[in-house]
């Protein structure tokens, strides 16, 4: 993986970075020289904000390095979690039509991602929106297509193909498995399947003594991936 500094700026890195990702593969060579033209180099701190629930964002991000969590406020004080960006994602369409962001977007570890502001990215050439949007396009839908799996079947078979679903985007093969590098809380698995803190502990707790997955601070280790597909159905 390239490593991204964000000092200098080095144009040439950046470039080839997001034309590493299939979906900025098919963009021209012009519009991905316009679209790093437009933007800034930001490093993000585990926690950081780059887009306040209620407030008005004036850029939008694509994601260079690390991982990035959606969360809502709910109305019994919870954030629910709705969707987790890795390298290569592009968030914050609301700040293209100037609304009001209706989520928070923050670093689950430390991160890098090119902010773009909307008023740039505005004024470029229609061939460099209409490539970015594209993106955005296929990003959203992806989201919406988890959101809706979420909320039929079982808890379990939920934990499952979060789990499944997880190690195909980001998993890295490892001698044991597959490692996800998201270190996500009991809270965070909770929210993303739609149950409480207790089952998620339960059902992670049952999973370690059986050997599915194991725990760790950087992320999870999938060790039977196939005892997953079966509780799933698949």
């Amino acid at each position: 993986m390239i490593e991204i500094s964000t000092k200098p700026f080095v144009k040439d890195a950046l470039i080839e970075t997001l034309a590493a990702h299939d979906r900025y593969a098919s963009m021209p060579t012009s519009s991905l020289f316009a679209l790093v033209a437009a933007g800034t180099p930001r490093s993000l701190r585990p926690d950081e904000a780059i887009l306040e629930e209620g407030q008005r964002s004036l850029s939008v991000f694509v994601l260079l390095q690390g991982r990035l969590k959606m969360t809502r406020a709910t109305a019994n004080g919870r954030h629910a979690l709705l969707a987790l960006f890795s390298p290569g994602d592009a968030i914050g369409l609301s700040a293209l039509g100037g609304r009001v962001s209706r989520v928070t977007v923050t670093a689950i570890q430390s991160s890098v991602c090119l902010d773009i502001p909307s008023r740039k990215l505005l004024s470029a050439n229609p061939q460099l929106l209409g490539d970015f949007l594209a993106v955005f396009t296929e990003h959203v839908a992806e989201c919406r297509n988890c959101l809706v799996e979420s909320t039929f079947s079982r808890v379990e078979p939920r934990f499952a193909r979060l789990f499944l679903k997880l190690g195909g985007s980001v998993g890295q093969v490892r001698g044991e498995g597959v490692f996800i590098p998201v270190p996500l809380s009991r809270l965070d698995l909770a929210d993303m399947t739609g149950t409480t803190i207790e089952t998620s502990i339960r059902i992670m707790s049952r999973w370690a003594k059986a050997g599915f997955v194991q725990t760790s601070k950087d992320g999870f280790l999938l060790k039977d991936r196939p005892a997953l597909a079966k509780i799933c159905g698949d």
